[in-house]
């Protein structure tokens, strides 16, 4: 056995007869590695994948997270703000390389991000989170160029699997997830915030938070608001969507922090989303948080949540949503809730990331059977 320096004046034992780094040194002692995420959104604006990966990758032994802002919500108070010993979040166009340990990888979801993997990157991870059709279409203008400069793939749901398995690309599952330990306070019945709308003992209250997008069933959403009270949380600068209901409230964009407040005060959690072929590949964040909880989610037959959580979802549509919403209500009781709670606890930021950390580690230092 000789050795080779794969990292900051670490040796590692290798076989010269494969020239692969021996596995049990890896995992003993995990390699420094800085992960970057370019700026595909605001650190302060809607605190999805990007964030939570970054955040969830920090906390893993020796990797490092460098979380570049776009800034068009909030600006930063300085140029480099250091969130943990491991996690930064940086201003467009500022030097971060001081920051940098071990080896740099590049991780992006935005195709036109490709660029930036001309700027110095040992690996790059590209993360395929959307089909590139309909909203996303302009997505698929670059989508060759990121597979091309990618050494392997990340992927949210399964028709996305398939779409990059046809690409010659080593390919990982990597879903959406939540932050058990940030929503599980919700399962209990928190102060309503202020601008919470006055409920009668008699009504029940059925919410969705996130973007106001196109993507959202707002005729469903309207027949729903007929006979019940309905409150969507997420209206921004960017998402302006109005509908005009009396039994319906539309509250702003709120602070990721502030969001068990809100969802422990919904009876029910509701993801009405179109069945465009957009959302055919889309594994919504919100749902792993609704669940986390404990909250009876209502749901468009999204392919994804189907295929996985059939046996703890409602799914509904505009002709029996209030059948399938009276039966979620009735049938509320604590062993659904534990159940879904249960399947929260398996599936949480932290699990994707370091499944994630293994999928870079075993292509990045090219080894079999990780």
């Amino acid at each position: 056995m000789d050795s080779i320096t794969v990292n900051k004046g670490i040796k590692r034992d290798v076989d010269k007869s494969n020239a692969k780094i021996n596995i049990s040194v890896i995992k003993s002692e995990k390699p420094e590695i800085t992960i970057v995420f370019p700026p595909v959104l605001d650190w302060y604006l809607l605190y999805q994948r990007p964030q939570q990966l970054a955040t969830a990758f920090s906390k893993i032994d020796n990797v490092r997270c460098i979380y570049i802002s776009n800034e068009m919500y909030k600006k930063l108070n300085e140029p480099i703000l250091k969130v943990n010993d491991d996690l930064f979040v940086v201003r467009v166009n500022t030097d971060y390389s001081q920051l940098v340990k071990g080896k740099k990888v590049l991780w992006f979801s935005y195709p036109k991000h490709y660029k930036y993997s001309r700027t110095g990157f040992d690996f790059v991870v590209f993360d395929g989170v959307d089909m590139p059709v309909d909203e996303f279409s302009l997505w698929a203008v670059d989508l060759q160029k990121a597979i091309d400069c990618a050494n392997i793939i990340a992927c949210t749901a399964e028709l996305l699997y398939k779409l990059y398995k046809k690409y010659n690309k080593p390919v990982f599952m990597c879903a959406n997830a939540a932050d058990y330990e940030h929503f599980k306070i919700a399962q209990k019945k928190l102060p309503k915030p202020k601008d919470f709308p006055m409920i009668n003992s008699n009504e029940k209250v059925i919410g969705f938070y996130g973007a106001l997008a196109s993507w959202l069933d707002y005729k469903l959403i309207s027949k729903i608001a007929d006979r019940y009270k309905v409150i969507l949380i997420g209206k921004n600068r960017y998402y302006k969507k109005i509908i005009e209901h009396p039994n319906l409230t539309i509250l702003e964009h709120k602070d990721y922090s502030q969001l068990p407040y809100y969802l422990s005060n919904f009876d029910l959690a509701m993801i009405p989303f179109k069945l465009t072929n957009m959302i055919k590949g889309c594994d919504p964040i919100k749902y792993y948080e609704f669940i986390s909880a404990g909250k009876p989610v209502i749901s468009t037959e999204i392919y994804e949540i189907k295929r996985k959580y059939s046996n703890i979802t409602y799914f509904m549509n505009y002709y029996n949503c209030y059948q399938i919403i009276e039966r979620a209500i009735i049938e509320d009781c604590s062993s659904k809730r534990l159940e879904r709670i249960r399947v929260a606890k398996e599936n949480t930021w932290n699990t994707r990331a370091k499944k994630a950390y293994d999928e870079i580690i075993k292509y990045l230092f090219k080894i079999d059977n990780y």
